[in-house]
């Protein structure tokens, strides 16, 4: 796959494979800012978005993607793993976007860039873990527009009050 790939949004926008420690540590600093999720990130996710960009460096079944906005500044990220049973699923490790990008399409050109990356490294779906939480209500009517279905829901997974939900799609070959 390329390290970069344009996606269609209303004003250009490049989203570049993450290929270097400086990139990998940016999208830690952009994961990590605060408020830029609808809920309080987990102390895991808090460790995953601290190590996870510069650990999948080099790693042909993980990667990251960055997209700068006007001024250079990370403004979205998404990453993408092979599941921990190596049996060629993948999940999305992180998808983020900044609230003044939003709206945009990078969410649908990300995760479609993700998919291609799937299904170009030979992965036979992608797993896509999301909170219930009604500030997520974008995010689940674009996984369903995207072709995931949701297979899974399990209770006060991240806090009391607040499932995670699972979405799913297969990669047709």
């Amino acid at each position: 796959m390329n390290l970069s790939e344009s996606i269609p949004v209303a004003a250009p926008c490049e989203a570049v494979r993450v290929a270097t420690p400086a990139e990998a540590e940016e999208v830690s600093a952009f994961l990590l800012q605060p408020g830029l999720f609808g809920t309080p990130l987990t102390p895991g996710e808090l460790e995953e978005f601290k190590t996870h960009p510069a650990a999948a460096l080099g790693h042909s079944d993980d990667a990251y993607w960055l997209v700068r906005n006007g001024s250079g500044a990370v403004c979205a990220a998404i990453g993408v793993r092979m599941n921990v049973e190596r049996t060629g699923i993948f999940e999305v490790s992180a998808l983020a976007i900044q609230s003044a990008c939003r709206r945009r399409g990078l969410g649908r050109g990300l995760l479609e860039l993700a998919l291609r990356f799937v299904k170009e490294s030979g992965g036979r779906g992608l797993l896509f873990e999301t909170s219930s939480d009604a500030s997520y209500a974008p995010m689940h009517r674009l996984l369903a527009d995207l072709g995931f279905a949701q297979v899974g829901r399990f209770p006060d997974f991240y806090y009391p009050g607040e499932d995670t939900l699972w979405y799913y799609q297969a990669i047709k070959r």
